[in-house]
């Protein structure tokens, strides 16, 4: 069959070929050609004659060996079946011999067996499609349950966190009650003997207080809200709040009590500051680190803190002249080392003190030191050379030279001693007229 079949094709193309000659070779020749040779004076008769054509009959040639070709070629095709010969709507009978089967009758049985394998490529990409589908939807209903296992347990879970964040809050405040505690524990005996102490000394007391800086809190809780509306409209009603639910355990509540009084709090206005945020339920992705952040303030614990000090007849020792702290601190010093019986001493302990002052709080505090310890006193007071009754006066003088480091002389002595006494009366306020006159009050017998 593919022998007649490449025959038949050869026969088409030779046919052609001469068609070809004919029509467009041999007139293009000729056209050549007298266009080469114009000067032969031929007439068209003439050069007719020289048109290239075959000598014989090659179109019944080619027509008959094409008919022959195509009459042999359908023979060994056959004709193609019209009917089945199974029921199945096959051409071929299952022990039907291949190699005499007309060709048609192959072709037709193969057109058949094609589109069958066609039909079931595509069955089999609808199953394929389907079952991707079935997996895509298995997935998502997956998903699905897992979200509504997830919403079924949320509100358990939600509040075991609220449970957990308040336990948190609770010990993060007993770390501060317990800071109070120990603070307390550690000056206590400060503090008795100080409540035991007479006199200049019993002016002094030590406290320990909790500190709860409501409005520095409420200050950041508004940043986080609309306060435009609501129960907490415009700024201030939510440290007004604060002072009346809050700041009362914060201040002086245990742990227990602040607990309480912040569930109290919550309760009442946690919907209504909710509902103020900047940022829909919807909007997740907002509205998640906002809440985070609500969270964060509403339970935080750093505008509570703890203050302890020195107070000087009811003022804080930070609040004192530098004078007045100098005694304060002096009195605490010698208070606390007052079983201490090293000797002590002290670098111009008038500084920044008024007269009167260095004469009510030092001498007394330094006559009463002096009975249980030595005490080497620089300064350049009269009050408390004269009337603190020192025992020994050590007088410096620096002399002046050139260059170097000057050399310094010392000389000591009791006030009893005239030279003494004048270079003191030299070097203290007053010279020996005001000197004298302290000693007429102290009614102190002094040698002229």
């Amino acid at each position: 069959m593919r022998h007649f079949a490449t025959q038949q094709s050869a026969l088409i193309a030779l046919k052609a070929e001469v068609q070809n000659l004919r029509q467009n070779q041999a007139p293009s020749v000729l056209r050549s050609m007298k266009e080469r040779h114009s000067q032969a004076s031929l007439d068209f008769n003439e050069w007719e004659r020289f048109l290239l054509e075959y000598s014989g009959d090659v179109d019944s040639t080619v027509a008959t060996r094409e008919a022959e070709a195509r009459t042999r070629a359908t023979s060994w095709k056959g004709t193609t079946p019209s009917v089945p010969v199974e029921a199945s709507g096959a051409f071929l009978v299952p022990d039907a011999d291949l190699l005499r089967t007309p060709l048609a009758v192959l072709e037709a049985e193969v057109d058949r067996v094609s589109n069958l394998v066609a039909a079931d490529r595509e069955i089999a990409n609808r199953i394929a499609a389907l079952t991707r589908r079935l997996t895509e939807e298995t997935s998502a209903l997956q998903r699905l349950k897992d979200r509504f296992n997830d919403c079924n347990g949320a509100r358990a879970r939600a509040d075991a966190l609220v449970a957990e964040r308040e336990q948190g809050y609770v010990r993060v405040f007993e770390a501060v009650l317990g800071e109070e505690r120990v603070l307390r524990e550690l000056y206590d005996p400060l503090k008795k003997r100080l409540e035991r102490s007479v006199g200049t000394l019993a002016r002094l007391s030590f406290t320990v207080a909790r500190i709860a800086d409501v409005k520095a809190w409420a200050k950041r809780g508004e940043e986080l809200f609309d306060l435009r509306g609501g129960p907490f409209r415009g700024i201030g009603s939510l440290e007004k709040e604060a002072n009346t639910m809050l700041l009362s355990a914060w201040a002086t509540g245990d742990a227990e009590t602040v607990s309480k009084a912040m569930k109290a709090f919550r309760t009442k206005h946690q919907d209504a500051l909710l509902e103020k945020a900047p940022y829909p339920r919807t909007d997740q992705i907002n509205y998640r680190p906002w809440s985070r952040r609500f969270a964060q303030w509403l339970y935080s614990t750093d505008h509570i803190g703890i203050e302890y000090g020195i107070t000087y007849d009811g003022v804080n020792i930070q609040k004192l002249s530098p004078g007045t702290r100098g005694i304060v601190l002096l009195l605490l010093y010698l208070a606390l080392d007052d079983d201490d019986g090293r000797p002590l001493i002290i670098d111009q302990p008038e500084e920044n003190l008024d007269p009167k002052s260095v004469y009510d709080e030092l001498v007394p505090l330094f006559q009463a030191a002096k009975k249980k310890r030595q005490i080497v006193m620089v300064t350049h007071n009269a009050n408390l050379v004269v009337n603190a009754d020192a025992d020994q006066v050590i007088i410096a003088e620096v002399s002046q030279i050139a260059s170097g480091l000057p050399p310094i002389t010392y000389r000591s002595g009791g006030l009893e001693e005239a030279d003494i006494r004048k270079i003191v009366c030299d070097i203290l306020e007053g010279g020996e007229p005001a000197f004298r006159d302290r000693a007429r009050r102290l009614r102190i017998a002094l040698a002229r």
